[in-house]
């Protein structure tokens, strides 16, 4: 959950941001003074649970990691980097094996990048906690995606589409609709990519949607088509 403030933005962000004073610096809400980068700098593999920071518009978003045994708390705090305002702060969110730092991507194509930040890594899939900016630029959360990496993420007909993998010839596709409520379940689909064959498994939304079941399991079939 995330806890509301009220607030003022102010023009300016960026440049401002990379200029902030010795004084300012005290405060915890800097990233390159005391050492913390950025997040989209660091290297996949080693960004796991490392304290870093993103900028997508006017709000300033800090991540910071306490690291335990078999688990991290992260506490991600926003702030109007002109001030050094806290404008949010999240409850701890429970963080465990992860190889990558948080992320921004619009995947709705709203104009407004979401916030991904994984919270555990297998051997290929990773999953994420989705957060979207509100009118403000304020981050709230809105669900949970898991797949490939936050790249391989599509927006297909305005459906966002991820793929997850079973083994070596099983997927698992997902299609949601991302609004300001959250996400969406539309279907899942089950792909044997060896067989050529795909079913769907959860065709909940399908309906409401306006969508052809069948067609969507004919353009994923003629896409595996040996």
């Amino acid at each position: 959950m995330m806890t509301r403030m009220k607030h003022s933005m102010m023009p300016g962000a960026i440049l401002a941001a990379l200029a902030l004073s010795a004084s300012a610096s005290a405060q915890d809400f800097t990233h390159a003074e005391d050492g913390m980068p950025w997040c989209d700098t660091l290297e996949i593999g080693y960004a796991g649970t490392v304290d870093c920071a993103l900028m997508p518009g006017e709000i300033l978003l800090n991540f910071t990691y306490e690291t335990g045994d078999w688990e991290s708390v992260l506490t991600f705090a926003q702030h109007d980097p002109m001030t050094g305002e806290l404008l949010d702060a999240s409850d701890p969110l429970t963080i465990e094996s992860v190889i990558s730092a948080p992320a921004l991507r619009d995947i709705n194509a709203d104009g407004s990048p979401e916030l991904f930040i994984p919270y555990i890594t297998g051997n290929v899939n990773t999953y994420y906690y989705v957060w979207q900016a509100d009118e403000d630029g304020l981050y709230y959360p809105s669900g949970e995606l898991g797949g490939f990496g936050v790249d391989a993420i599509e927006l297909r007909d305005g459906l966002v589409v991820t793929m997850t993998r079973e083994n070596a010839a099983t997927y698992h596709e997902t299609a949601q609709l991302l609004d300001a409520d959250g996400f969406v379940h539309i279907y899942e689909m089950r792909i044997d990519a060896a067989a050529g064959r795909c079913t769907l498994t959860d065709a909940s939304g399908i309906v409401a949607r306006g969508l052809d079941a069948s067609a969507i399991i004919t353009a994923c079939e003629a896409e595996y088509a040996q």
